[in-house]
């Protein structure tokens, strides 16, 4: 669907301030669907595994885009945290790239603020992307896209925040 979306010569414009390439698919008809996702699915998961984050109206929004990362496009991404709560970040596509690896960085009390159980809750490591791998974590957790040696990575990513994007 995202390769008819990209093809379809919908105007599109960069899906956040450090990615160049993909979608923003509360913008082509996905909106209403992705809320049902986040209220039935990510909600109650983020509220489990960071409950000292998401309390009851701490991720009521969200925003959701595509990010593609390939040799003539967007290789890799610098050392950040995200605009959320929580974020979803889902592998689509089919295999066949090299590298481009999501490295973790220890916690600390780094981004808009510490994280409560600091390094304890939020290691350091590397997540080797697959096709259907998705990852969950808290936003402010500093982490970076690795660089694409060869091929095509799309991902799929949900941020949660509460209201007016409060983080």
């Amino acid at each position: 669907e995202i390769e008819h979306i990209e093809g379809a010569g919908i105007p599109r414009r960069r899906p956040n301030g450090m990615n160049r390439y993909g979608v923003i698919l509360d913008q082509v008809g996905l909106e209403a669907s992705l809320q049902g996702l986040a209220d039935a699915l990510l909600k109650p998961l983020a509220r489990m595994l960071f409950p000292e984050l998401v309390a009851a109206h701490d991720a009521d929004e969200h925003y959701a885009f595509t990010v593609r990362y390939e040799p003539d496009g967007d290789t890799e991404l610098a050392k950040h945290g995200d605009a959320s709560v929580v974020t979803l970040n889902l592998c689509l596509g089919q295999d066949g790239w090299e590298g481009g690896e999501l490295r973790f960085f220890e916690s600390g009390g780094s981004g808009f603020y510490a994280l409560p159980k600091g390094n304890a809750s939020a290691g350091a490591g590397d997540v080797f992307f697959r096709p259907g791998l998705a990852v969950m974590h808290r936003g402010q957790h500093k982490h970076q896209a690795m660089p694409l040696k060869s091929g095509q990575r799309t991902n799929a990513i949900i941020w949660l925040h509460a209201e007016h994007g409060v983080v």
